[in-house]
């Protein structure tokens, strides 16, 4: 047993892990939510945040917490068309229900469409998305290239109640617009989704720049298992190193019946990088102290 790496996962939060049904009954998870929350709190993680490609997060999380004690969990939501697209209304109902992380488009993204990525996967679930072509992808951009209005509206809601916006699967260059809106109004909690995904397809340019506004940049356990191995441990140390442990956020984006339960995931991505190289005080920033930040915890 790595004991480092089970101390250091004692107090860490993970703000990207599936649940159980979301897409499909037939997209399953390995557990599902009840015994996912039940080994976390378990192992002493300070909690987590439920996202859905799908639908807002508020009704279930409001259930699980009856059900589970001493272990925090918060609701979250995508901006998918299936919850509406970008409805400044909808989102404010959700943030007035709890919700503490709102997602930029994901699989309904024109970005996620045109590079075949999430969108894609869920063809095997939901057929029906065969018929879906980018231009039915959300974009933020209008056509003259300028950020909309109600995307605007929906930063402005999101820094009324201080919680946490991620770029979602949209393209590094939405995502640097975005990012320059919140300097615009002085937000400061803006997360560049999983930019090593085929879903973004960022260049370490964007993550520089993207860090250098002020964003945090996500890394992702599950782009470093098999299946999906889209980078390694050595290069995700080397970005950390690049642009700084305090601009960067660990998470598991848990998800399929063949990966372990987020708990298990965040303990082998910390014990991954402590083994080649991560400090202990690194692993807490990222891990521990920005989520909590983010969380205003």
């Amino acid at each position: 047993m790595n004991m480092q790496a089970d101390a250091l996962l004692e107090g860490a939060l993970d703000l990207h892990c599936h649940g159980y049904p979301e897409i499909s009954p037939d997209c399953k998870m390995r557990v599902e939510d009840v015994e996912a929350i039940q080994m976390a709190a378990r192992a002493k993680m300070r909690g987590y945040l439920l996202k859905s490609h799908m639908w807002p997060t508020v009704g279930r999380v409001y259930q699980l917490k009856n059900q589970i004690k001493d272990f925090d969990i918060w609701p979250s939501m995508c901006l998918n068309t299936s919850s509406g697209g970008f409805d400044p209304w909808i989102t404010e109902s959700a943030l007035k229900q709890g919700v503490k992380l709102i997602w930029m488009p994901t699989w309904s993204s024109r970005n996620d469409i045109k590079r075949e990525g999430f969108s894609h996967l869920m063809k095997a679930w939901l057929p029906s998305i065969n018929k879906m072509t980018p231009e039915d992808g959300l974009t933020i951009f209008d056509n003259a290239g300028n950020v909309i209005p109600r995307v605007k509206e929906i930063l402005a809601l999101a820094k009324d109640y201080d919680v946490a916006v991620s770029t979602g699967h949209l393209s590094p260059e939405e995502g640097l617009a975005l990012a320059c809106e919140c300097q615009k109004i002085g937000f400061k909690k803006l997360i560049f989704c999983h930019p090593d995904s085929k879903t973004v397809g960022a260049t370490m340019d964007h993550i520089r720049e993207m860090a250098r506004m002020n964003c945090y940049i996500e890394f992702c356990f599950l782009g470093l298992l098999p299946a999906y191995y889209r980078i390694s441990v050595q290069e995700v140390i080397k970005r950390i190193k690049e642009v700084g442990a305090e601009r960067c956020i660990l998470s598991t984006d848990s998800f399929f019946e063949w990966a372990s339960p987020p708990s298990e995931m965040m303990r082998m991505f910390i014990g991954s990088l402590l083994a080649r190289g991560i400090s202990e005080a690194e692993i807490d920033i990222m891990a521990r102290k920005n989520p909590c930040a983010l969380l205003n915890l």
